[in-house]
């Protein structure tokens, strides 16, 4: 089962970016405001430090900045799930205490362990879905602005020097 889905994977990505070629090449309009039963999505352009710091904070926030409410809590239950199963808020707590012997035995590590890989998903999902949502966005825009406010009559003439 691994090796089909490492090889699935491979495969429907290939097929998805010759999609995505395709549809580059033929301009085609992409929806930029979907209204559905679990979320209200938009597209503008979003601060990817912003998304970053919210996801170093707790990971789904910066997820949640950028409204992708499924991915956001997701992340957030999971992370809930490694944190109750590590035992780390009892750890802190007797860490504060003094009592470090207790804090290091009461700590699961192959729980503890889920939580930095974690934070890092968190953050560089964030951060690509930022700065990927950015470049649909600047699309979107010159189309626009392409389409409502330039002249019929304009050519941009390569080589040749305005004065």
């Amino acid at each position: 089962m691994y090796l089909f889905g490492i090889w699935d994977s491979y495969r429907t990505t290939i097929d998805m970016n010759k999609v995505y070629l395709l549809a580059e090449r033929e301009e085609h309009r992409f929806n930029s405001f979907s209204l559905g039963a679990l979320e209200i999505n938009y597209l503008d352009k979003r601060d990817p430090i912003l998304a970053v710091m919210w996801s170093s904070f707790i990971p789904g926030l910066g997820q949640l900045y950028l409204h992708r409410i499924l991915t956001a809590i997701f992340i957030i239950v999971w992370l809930v799930v490694f944190y109750y199963y590590s035992h780390i808020q009892e750890a802190i707590l007797l860490l504060v205490l003094g009592k470090v012997k207790e804090a290091t035995s009461v700590l699961k590590p192959e729980w503890l362990l889920f939580i930095p890989s974690h934070y890092g998903f968190a953050i560089y999902d964030a951060y690509i879905n930022t700065v990927e949502n950015n470049k649909l966005f600047k699309k979107e825009l010159r189309g626009y602005l392409t389409e409502h406010y330039q002249s019929e009559g304009f050519q941009i003439k390569k080589g040749r020097k305005v004065k």
